[in-house]
């Protein structure tokens, strides 16, 4: 039997700045190739195995946590300039 590594990364949602975790395993046939195995609470698999934002339905940022100052807002009428 092959040992399989495991490894974890952080996720985040790049528009509401959810953070969490995907573990990660290498598949049975031993090449490079690795399969989500859980997700923490909010996070979905899509197509082509990304990792979706549940409430957003925004493509998860892997391997880097967003602090909220630092996620993207929608712009406010303030926030754009007057014509």
């Amino acid at each position: 039997m092959v040992k399989r590594e495991r490894y974890v990364t952080s996720v985040t949602c790049p528009q509401c700045a959810l953070n969490g975790s995907a573990t990660w395993e290498e598949n049975e046939r031993g090449n490079l190739e690795t399969t989500i195995k859980s997700l923490s609470h909010g996070f979905k698999i899509g197509p082509g195995t990304e990792i979706y934002c549940a409430d957003c339905g925004v493509k998860a940022t892997i391997g880097r946590t967003l602090s909220r100052s630092e996620m993207k807002r929608p712009a406010t009428p303030k926030d754009t300039p007057e014509a």
